[in-house]
């Protein structure tokens, strides 16, 4: 057989791209490992053991705690105030916000850089959570409802909103519910860099301090949106990053029933299902007693973040 220069020259083309393809898939394939770990190495994830960071941290006294009654069980933590210069520094551990107990006993996964969307549990139980960042006009309207249906559940402020309504931060902590993050300006994180996410932050954390007197190590980033630095950045500064499971699109008011058919035929045990309290909720008032109702009617007890978080494992993984 004559091999000629023609059959020579392709025959080592094609050598080359194969060599240059597979050199490609080891290549990405190392870089996966190196991202994400095997298994072994997160164990911890299906354990549900608390992480070294989230240790028993012992109280530190700074000023006296203001009484707003956010009825959270026993856990050691310490005091939030952690003010100008101090906080650029200061890196936290997880669940070490609090000034008061906290029940919050999260599974943080090393290198795994997704957020919570719920809680692996066969207990019927879920948590209703209500997002605020502008208006007045619905949020006494929910908590009325709340309190008439002896429901405790999670409230992410935002920082401007918690300034400029104080008393009705105060409120919401003396019912008993959660108090968490919202952030600061309500944007989307993930367009902006590690300084300013981290500045966004923290300036959401002192707001919510001076109002509440505490707040729970729970962000929920403005608009759901996040990737592996606000993930990061949160966690430095005491914060595990939680989304949701069910939507119920009432932020759009796309009406009552599609609201209570929607949240009642996608929650499932441990779910957390994300509502506003914000004026751009102008149906929550009208659908939320129904789906309190509902939900209890299919056997769920309804919990804050708080008490969920204690009765399974948090799952990052999206199932939306």
């Amino acid at each position: 057989m004559i091999i000629t220069r023609r059959k020579l020259f392709i025959a080592l083309l094609l050598f080359t791209c194969i060599a240059v393809g597979m050199g490609f898939v080891f290549g990405r394939r190392i870089e996966q490992l190196r991202r994400f770990p095997p298994a072994y190495e997160t164990e911890e994830a299906s354990t549900g053991e608390v992480a070294p960071e989230i240790a028993d941290i012992p109280i530190a006294e700074e000023k006296e705690p203001q009484d707003v009654g956010v009825g959270l069980a026993e856990k050691p933590s310490v005091d939030t105030e952690v003010r100008g210069e101090e906080l650029e520094e200061a890196r936290v551990p997880d669940g070490a916000l609090i000034e008061e107990p906290v029940t919050e006993r999260i599974a943080v996964v090393p290198k795994v850089k997704m957020p919570i969307f719920y809680v692996d549990t066969k207990e019927p139980v879920v948590a209703l959570t209500f997002d605020i960042s502008w208006g007045q006009q619905q949020v006494m309207g929910v908590l009325e409802i709340l309190r008439e249906k002896n429901v405790k559940s999670t409230f992410f402020l935002s920082g401007p909103w918690a300034k400029r309504y104080p008393n009705f931060v105060q409120e919401i902590a003396k019912a008993g519910h959660d108090i968490a993050s919202h952030g600061d300006a309500h944007v989307d994180l993930s367009n902006y860099s590690r300084e300013e996410i981290e500045k966004n932050i923290s300036t959401a954390h002192k707001d919510l301090v001076d109002t509440a007197g505490k707040v729970s190590p729970y962000f929920r980033p403005p608009n759901g949106d996040y990737d592996d630095v606000v993930i990061d950045t949160a966690r430095s500064l005491g914060y595990e990053t939680v989304i949701w499971a069910v939507d119920s699109l009432d932020w759009k008011n796309p009406g009552v029933d599609f609201m209570v058919e929607r949240v009642l035929g996608r929650t499932f045990p441990g779910a957390i299902v994300l509502m506003h309290a914000s004026d751009s909720s102008q149906q929550i008032q009208d659908a939320l007693p129904l789906i309190i109702d509902g939900l209890r009617e299919k056997g769920y007890r309804l919990v804050p973040l708080s008490e969920l978080m204690t009765i399974g494992t948090p799952v990052r993984w999206d199932p939306r």
